[in-house]
């Protein structure tokens, strides 16, 4: 099909598209009416003990509803995930090769695709030992590495040497620098010279000023105004001296309630990252189960709150293969969380441009206190295997660059394919089951697709239908796309 037409049809079907919430006000309808916050929860749990989940999930969706309107947010949130862990969505794309351009490109956002990044030590850790490197890891995985990134402390020069080193290997860094006392910021001559040395080491540098602000671990972020203040200050002295410097703006993925509290303004922030870390358990508490809470549920308000102003990143992302709190192998739940993800990024979030691995055990790595999973993707775990299959696609970028492009996109489809297409599809599954299995049914044709969900257009005459189904077989949604 000749690009234009593509183009042409993509439009249309982008105006179609709806936030991932939709799929929970698509379900069966609830009772019309919940007097309190407290009436719907009820009658959402007793739905979830039945395995009613798109009616547990409309339950929970209006008893979030509810405690936002009476001035709780942060149970507003809750609630919402509860709803989301829930609720079953479903999203399919074609790949082409170039899709819609993108206008008012950031400073080093791909026009196309996806850079991948990974933790690099140039100090070596807590402990003073090296916890890998992104050659190693562009080994393990079998293409190249765009970001390096690491952490440093406010106070500290700039680490031009390193940033020298992975700009040979035709790599950006990242890093995560974190002022212990926020008011020590200041235009002087400490900020102005990393501005200098920034600029020297000819790299391109993504730096993520004050991350996490928003979660209640950080000194930074005590104070919202004293933050935006001295975000507003660096960005200033980095457009001053540094024009390679990108400035990062990151919270944590929860809260969400608070983060515009922190948000220093579009004219201070190149790209909005976020730390995203898929769990089994929360807190490492037995009582507080995470493993339904896929990494959509986490992306999707950040997404629908930026991604038309600025490109999102993952400035850091881990799936556990094991907590602390558990003690079982998690290495199948890790495989499938991952290829979720990346699902997501290609099919769901295409200015989502950046994707950094924090590839490392923090069981036995990390400082006491945070020794609570392994997010390592070591040989012949089946974690690094589902990531090994999903950045193969060609949309994952090696190599910084001013504004490159991969050779592949990919364009929703949502009511309808384009005429006469006969190629491949892809989709992306938000459920609340593990192992969710598509039934494709065209005509008399049927296929039975699991996880890499990737199938060739089967040949007939007819609409597509797509049902979503959890382990014991029972359909959590069904979707028809007229095939013309």
């Amino acid at each position: 099909m000749p690009l234009g037409r593509i183009v042409s049809w993509f439009a249309a079907a982008v105006l179609c598209a709806a936030p991932l919430i939709s799929s929970v006000r698509s379900a069966p309808p609830a009772p019309p009416h919940f007097r309190t916050a407290a009436d719907a929860r009820a009658w959402g749990e007793k739905q979830e003990r039945l395995g009613n989940y798109s009616d547990a999930a409309l339950a929970y969706e209006i008893e979030s509803g509810m405690r936002l309107h009476q001035g709780d947010p942060q149970a507003a949130e809750v609630e919402r995930h509860r709803a989301l862990r829930l609720a079953t969505d479903l999203r399919l794309a074609i790949p082409v090769s170039e899709g819609p351009p993108v206008k008012n490109l950031a400073k080093w956002e791909p026009a196309q695709g996806c850079y991948l990044g990974v933790r690099d030590d140039f100090e070596g850790d807590y402990y003073g030992k090296s916890t890998g490197n992104a050659d190693d890891f562009a080994r393990r995985i079998d293409r190249p590495v765009a970001i390096a990134f690491d952490y440093d402390s406010y106070g500290r020069p700039f680490p031009i040497e390193w940033a020298r080193r992975e700009a040979k290997r035709g790599r950006g860094v990242q890093i995560a620098w974190e002022p212990k006392d926020i008011a020590n910021v200041r235009d002087d001559e400490y900020l102005n010279k990393y501005a200098e040395d920034a600029a020297r080491s000819g790299a391109p540098v993504f730096l993520r000023f004050g991350g996490e602000m928003n979660g209640g671990w950080t000194s930074w972020g005590r104070s919202p105004a004293a933050y935006r203040r001295a975000f507003r200050l660096v960005h200033e002295v980095m457009a001053r001296h540094a024009p390679n410097v990108a400035m990062v703006w990151a919270p944590n993925a929860v809260p969400v309630s608070n983060i515009d509290e922190y948000y220093p303004g579009d004219d201070a922030v190149d790209w909005v990252g976020v730390s995203l870390y898929v769990v089994r358990f929360y807190d490492d508490h037995l009582n507080e189960p995470a493993w339904r809470d896929g990494p959509v549920g986490f992306i999707e308000p950040f997404y629908q709150k930026y991604a038309a102003r600025k490109p999102l990143c993952l400035v850091e992302c881990g799936v556990t293969r094991r907590s602390r709190v558990e003690g079982a192998d998690a290495d199948a739940f890790a495989a499938a969380r991952w290829q979720d993800l990346f699902d997501a990024v290609r099919i769901r979030y295409p200015r989502l441009k950046m994707v950094c691995f924090f590839d490392r055990d923090n069981l036995t790595g990390a400082i006491p206190g945070r020794r609570l999973n392994d997010y390592a993707l070591p040989d012949g775990s089946a974690a690094l295997a589902s990531v090994r299959d999903a950045v193969a696609d060609p949309y994952f970028l090696g190599e910084v660059s001013d504004h490159p492009a991969s050779s592949r996109a990919y364009l929703p489809v949502t009511t309808s394919f384009p005429p006469g297409y006969h190629g491949s599809v892809s989709a992306s599954v938000c459920t609340y089951s593990l192992k969710p299995i598509l039934n494709i049914q065209r005509g008399a044709r049927t296929l039975r697709v699991t996880r890499p969900y990737r199938f060739a257009m089967p040949a007939g005459q007819g609409a597509l239908v797509v049902t979503v189904r959890d382990e014991k077989g029972r359909a959590a949604k069904v979707q028809t796309v007229f095939a013309p």
